[in-house]
């Protein structure tokens, strides 16, 4: 879908996750990896990304927080920022605390049984 078809779909989309990776540099070598691409407009500088999946096709697409609010029904618009938020809480946790690379995911269920919904 290009931008225009994805813009005719806003309000149809559902919100499934948000993540991040955690990398952990040692000093001991270069550490490279690729960007992920928001599928509305193709930006590649975003650290967190949001999973929206169609209510209809089940078709499922990652962007970044700006793309995603404007894609889901506008009352779950705060939902993104929401996930976000608590993605970022992971993820300094894994960094700080535990200083283990991976991944970091916030669900619906995670913002549910945070009280954050």
């Amino acid at each position: 879908m290009n931008k225009s078809e994805l813009s005719d779909t806003a309000g149809q989309w559902f919100y499934v996750c948000c993540f991040c990776t955690v990398a952990i540099y040692t000093g001991s070598g270069v550490s490279s990896s690729a960007e992920p691409e928001c599928d509305f407009c193709h930006n590649t500088n975003s650290r967190f990304v949001h999973v929206l999946e169609h209510e209809e096709s089940g078709k499922q697409i990652q962007l970044g927080i700006d793309c995603a609010r404007k894609l889901v029904d506008p009352s779950d618009s705060e939902i993104p920022t929401l996930a976000e938020n608590e993605t970022k809480r992971k993820e300094r946790w894994r960094r700080e605390k535990y200083h283990t690379p991976g991944r970091c995911v916030t669900t619906m269920d995670d913002l549910k049984r945070r009280g954050k919904l």
